[in-house]
């Protein structure tokens, strides 16, 4: 038996072929920096982002002269957005609601979506109450999508050249406001993450 299975692999006619890799090398040797040179028209925004703190503040840290801070926060849920500030400090206005409303989507689609243009008005209207505010807090429902947090981000970041906008395609395509170096006004850079409750 033995010798009838090393006789059919000697006269099987297979030989082994050893596979030519260089014109495979030489494909990769030139998509490789074509695809670092395609990277450098790739541009990638960071949106600084830092966790909430916990526990109450310290006394040593805190002067007499500082006052109480803002606590400006957005909350996103399914009906929409909350703003909320600290009622001492913000007075009658420290508790403002944002429903979706109506959008027509491609197609002539009605459906309900989030209302950025409106969120950006109010935080535009807080920030120029409260110059010195730069903090804004985040918090999402569990089942909110990241680029709703994403357009929240957005809404609170920079100042745009109107102080409002009618409908949400003339807001998507605002251009920012510049100060008198050409940098874009910030509204509240500094974004923190809370939990939604």
């Amino acid at each position: 038996m033995s010798r009838l299975a090393s006789a059919r692999g000697r006269h099987s006619g297979q030989t082994e072929v050893d596979v030519d890799l260089k014109p495979i090398m030489g494909l990769i040797c030139i998509l490789i920096p074509l695809l670092i040179y395609a990277f450098t028209f790739y541009e990638i925004k960071i949106q600084p982002v830092s966790a909430p703190k916990l526990g109450p503040p310290n006394p040593a840290e805190m002067g007499e002269e500082q006052k109480k801070p803002l606590n400006l926060t957005v909350l996103i849920s399914e009906k929409g957005f909350a703003i909320k500030q600290e009622k001492e400090v913000a007075g009658e206005d420290s508790d403002i609601k944002i429903p979706k409303r109506q959008v027509r989507g491609e197609g002539g689609a009605v459906r309900m979506d989030f209302d950025y243009a409106d969120l950006y008005a109010r935080l535009l209207q807080i920030k120029r109450k409260f110059r010195g505010e730069t903090t804004i807090n985040i918090g999402a429902a569990d089942n909110i999508r990241w680029g709703v947090i994403a357009r929240t981000i957005d809404a609170a970041r920079v100042e745009l050249k109107q102080d409002k906008y009618a409908n949400r395609k003339d807001y998507s395509e605002a251009k920012e406001a510049l100060d008198d170096e050409g940098r874009p006004k910030l509204m509240f850079p500094q974004v923190v993450f809370v939990v939604a409750e």
